[in-house]
């Protein structure tokens, strides 16, 4: 049996990526490169023996730019053609620098004439390839491509040292100091090649050439990395919420010591929801689960909320637990009035058992809770526990008995109070105050406000 292909990681998703742009960046400088060639040289005065023909630089431009796009949409399979290009582009950089008359390459010229050639040209067209070639975003193509135009520029020094008059030092890679005067009628003669400036040049693509694919090989292994990084992230995300995902992904130490917190803990429930699923299909049942904690965990996200678990058709979320935030009641809040917004909208929308709409209650208490990871080695979640949570837990299950959509303790509205004065105020007149309730677990009674179902209103964002 054939194995299956394996499939693209991260890290190659965004490399191919990024060659692929590099290709397009590349065809389109050469293109400009054309553009620039054919402005420069399409002066009226200027002699046509030290001119590249129209069929010349679209012969070399031409086939570059439609090799690099066609690999580009096609892929890896075609990568080869990228090497032939490059081998290609070398001799050609190489012969363009060197011939003094590149249509008519078996003429013999006068000796300064090549020596005029080489002090004009130089290098500058190998660095300018090299430039494109590096945006590319391989360092093995880098290398193959100054591997040629190393090959190259040796073979156009050879070629150009036994050109017939050719004057060349004696003493070649000597120190020449301008105080050797014997030297400087040597150097004058225009027939004079400077094999040593040459070379070092020669020492500088090279040079270039692997300080380049240096660069890009790190540049790889730092998108490797990221690549890597954001999979953990990704990973983190699918089990904590994305704010509390991004937390974890960016702390150093592996666990967080335990530490009191002022915070709000919510606590929402769909009410009566064991009758609701009692006679109904299982795949039913969860996915409307999955829909309603979807729903939930935008809204709560939506106001910095962070949802700390779902347990069954409850869901459990903090806001200012794990991270600092300056009105984390006036969020709750308005997060707690959206999701009974959104659950409304979904009925108009979806009535799934109009006999039987569903129904959500939604708890709120402001107070200190003990913040940490709990558990040992691979086993480790953030948590929030204490009083606070099993206050807002209670808050939730006295929606029933209360007839309301959200019950807050009082220490939840005067912590909105002093988060926003007036606008707190503004959204506490629409809570009913209730004396007291017993909770069961405390001993002294709670005061509560809360907002019934009859005069649900949703509040504008915080």
């Amino acid at each position: 049996m054939q194995a299956s292909p394996e499939k693209p990681t991260l890290f190659d998703r965004l490399v191919d990526r990024e060659e692929r742009r590099g290709l397009f960046v590349v065809a389109f400088l050469r293109i400009a490169m054309l553009a620039f060639i054919l402005l420069l040289f399409s002066k009226s005065n200027t002699p046509s023996g030290e001119l590249y023909s129209l069929l010349e630089v679209l012969t070399w431009f031409i086939p570059g730019v439609v090799i690099q796009i066609f690999v580009a949409y096609r892929g890896h399979n075609w990568r080869w053609l990228l090497y032939v290009l490059a081998v290609t582009d070398a001799l050609l950089i190489v012969y363009v620098s060197v011939v003094p008359d590149p249509r008519h390459p078996f003429i013999d010229h006068e000796a300064w004439v090549y020596s005029f050639v080489t002090r004009d040209r130089g290098i500058v067209f190998s660095m300018i390839m090299m430039a494109l070639v590096i945006l590319t975003f391989s360092p093995r193509l880098i290398l193959w491509f100054g591997l040629w135009l190393f090959n190259a520029w040796i073979l156009g020094i050879a070629w150009l040292v036994n050109r017939p008059g050719i004057l060349i030092s004696q003493h070649f890679g000597d120190q020449w100091s301008p105080g050797e005067s014997g030297q400087v009628p040597l150097y004058n003669r225009p027939e004079y090649l400077d094999v040593s400036a040459l070379a070092e040049q020669v020492v500088i693509v090279v040079v270039f050439t692997l300080a380049c694919a240096v660069m890009v090989a790190r540049l790889r292994i730092l998108i490797r990395q990221f690549a890597a990084a954001e999979r953990a992230h990704g990973n983190l995300a699918r089990y904590f919420p994305a704010a509390l995902a991004d937390q974890l992904a960016e702390r150093d130490e592996p666990i967080r010591i335990g530490e009191r917190r002022e915070c709000v803990v919510l606590f929402a429930d769909i009410i009566g929801f064991s009758g609701y699923a009692e006679n109904r299909d299982p795949q039913d049942v969860m996915r409307l689960l999955n829909r309603f904690h979807g729903t939930m965990t935008t809204q709560v996200a939506s106001y910095g909320g962070i949802v700390e678990k779902y347990i069954g058709d409850a869901m459990m979320a903090s806001f200012g637990a794990f991270d600092a935030m300056s009105c984390p009641a006036a969020n709750a809040l308005s997060a707690a009035q959206a999701m009974i917004e959104r659950i409304r909208d979904w009925h108009a929308q979806d009535p799934t058992d109009r006999t039987r709409p569903l129904r959500i209650g939604v708890g709120l208490h402001y107070g200190p809770a003990v913040v940490g990871d709990i558990g040992e080695g691979e086993s480790v979640t953030p948590a929030v526990i204490g009083a606070t949570v099993n206050l807002a837990s209670r808050l939730e299950r006295a929606t029933r008995t209360l007839n309301a959509e959200i019950v807050v303790s009082e220490d939840f509205a005067r912590q909105l109070e002093k988060e926003l004065p007036e606008i707190g105020r503004m959204l506490l007149q629409s809570l009913h105050s209730h004396d007291t309730i017993r909770v069961k677990g405390f001993t002294a009674p709670i005061p509560v406000r809360f907002q019934s179902r009859r005069q649900a209103a949703p509040a504008n964002a915080v």
